[in-house]
């Protein structure tokens, strides 16, 4: 199952990069509850509305893309991802690799975190952009 869920997930990527954000939004449970970093570089738990908002600020970007570069099936129900993120707003441009984890419960993610390295909030800061 927890490779169908490695599957489920690159392929939900893939959609919402295409411009069908859809099959991402549904693999996300409803009471889903996300350990994720606000633009200033702290950490703090999400509902699936309040991530889902946090994303709103990507339209305000010139360019925005995610791509798996690879999963790893830790055990059952849990899926890791390295996500290379790339975010630009005129000249100001971010290009990382962040990791993501995942724990999937009937084929939906009820818990995530994610973990970036210090140049994500220099680049939000530098945009001057807030959700």
């Amino acid at each position: 199952m927890t490779q169908q869920n490695a599957e489920a997930l690159k392929a939900a990527f893939a959609a919402a990069d295409e411009g069908n954000p859809v099959p991402l939004v549904e693999l996300y449970s409803d009471d889903m509850t996300w350990a994720g970093f606000t633009l200033e570089g702290t950490q703090r738990l999400y509902t699936k509305g309040e991530f889902l908002e946090a994303f709103g600020i990507l339209a305000k970007l010139d360019e925005s893309r995610n791509e798996v570069i690879s999963v790893e099936v830790v055990s059952d129900e849990l899926v890791t991802a390295n996500v290379r993120a790339y975010r630009r707003l005129g000249d100001e441009e971010l290009d990382i690799v962040m990791v993501m984890t995942h724990r999937f419960v009937d084929g939906k993610v009820v818990n995530g975190t994610d973990v970036v390295p210090s140049s994500f909030e220099k680049f939000w800061a530098k945009t001057g952009l807030s959700v």
